[in-house]
């Protein structure tokens, strides 16, 4: 149900009474995207202002919760502190946090190339840092279980979006055909695919894109919207870096000056595309079938040219 603009703000002066005994002096809408609405308000104690991030899906507020505060420990400067989570206000699901100065900026498309390319370059820099902290305990979710092989973790998220598709009559209809075969070939080789990579259980924001990220004049002033943040391949990261825009594969190809990723990395990506972008139809319905079906196209290629290195690259 949709409040007026006097029931969201007697529900958020509820929200900041229940926790600091106090009312707003001023509110303002900060942003809207696909999985909540952030008011940013400001009141008379301490901490004197704070966001308010009103969930869409029920679970996801309490989700956003744990991972923030895990990723704190790590980056307590750039991601936001949790004051608190109410479960169950007027407005949905809301999560209380810390206000940290900047803007997003998620068109650094439009900026001339040399503070693009200075943009990149911290962007690139934050990312690797985040990639650097590594988890002894193997793959999984913060809370565990951990997994030696990031195959028996991330497989399990794979086949369970597989099963949630085929079980769904609207989304098979709405995916096709195609779809649902390019689903089938990419599940037959997931494995050998991502057993392409030899790599280490890292800190994964899972949503790193410059949308997600603020800016203080020229410099990353906070890291925010994580998620399925995880103990996961770094490669996963680099699938929403581009933010749907094709300049933002520069800021891709700059992760990879900085890293080997191997002759089969394209392959790996593809693979995250695909299956990425079917987590997102899972979840919020978002439309991306001739996305996915484009990705599938270039998984395809992918395939072939590892087949032709003799990689011993098979179905598994």
């Amino acid at each position: 149900m949709q409040l007026s603009d006097d029931q969201t703000r007697m529900s958020l002066h509820r929200i900041l009474e229940s926790l600091w005994k106090t009312h707003p002096q001023s509110i303002v809408l900060k942003g809207e995207g696909v999985y909540g609405r952030c008011y940013g308000v400001t009141f008379g104690c301490a901490p004197y202002r704070a966001i308010v991030k009103i969930h869409k899906y029920s679970g996801m507020g309490d989700q956003e919760r744990r991972q923030l505060i895990e990723m704190h420990s790590y980056v307590p400067v750039l991601v936001p502190q949790v004051y608190g989570y109410l479960p169950d206000t007027e407005l949905g699901e809301a999560l209380v946090m810390e206000w940290l100065p900047g803007q997003s900026c998620p068109r650094p498309e439009r900026f001339a190339y040399a503070l693009r390319r200075l943009l990149q370059q911290q962007v690139v820099d934050l990312l690797l840092r985040l990639h650097s902290i590594e988890h002894p305990q193997g793959y999984g979710a913060f809370d565990g279980p951990f997994y030696a092989r990031w195959w028996d973790y991330y497989g399990q998220r794979v086949r369970g979006m597989y099963e949630a598709i085929i079980k769904d009559e609207e989304a098979r209809l709405y995916l096709g055909s195609e779809v649902l075969a390019l689903m089938e070939r990419t599940l037959e080789y997931g494995e050998a695919i991502l057993g392409t990579c030899v790599g280490r259980p890292v800190l994964l924001h899972g949503d790193f894109c410059f949308g997600n990220l603020l800016f203080d004049g020229q410099r990353i002033s906070g890291l925010i919207d994580p998620l399925d943040a995880e103990w996961g391949d770094r490669e996963l990261d680099l699938v929403n870096i581009i933010n749907g825009h094709v300049r933002h594969f520069e800021l891709l190809n700059r992760y990879r000056e900085a890293v080997d990723l191997g002759a089969c990395f394209p392959l790996r990506y593809w693979f995250y595309q695909v299956w990425k972008w079917l987590f997102y139809y899972v979840r919020v319905r978002t439309k991306c079938r001739e996305w996915i079906l484009r990705c599938g196209r270039e998984l395809e290629k992918a395939i072939e040219r590892c087949k032709l290195l003799n990689l011993g690259l098979s179905p598994g």
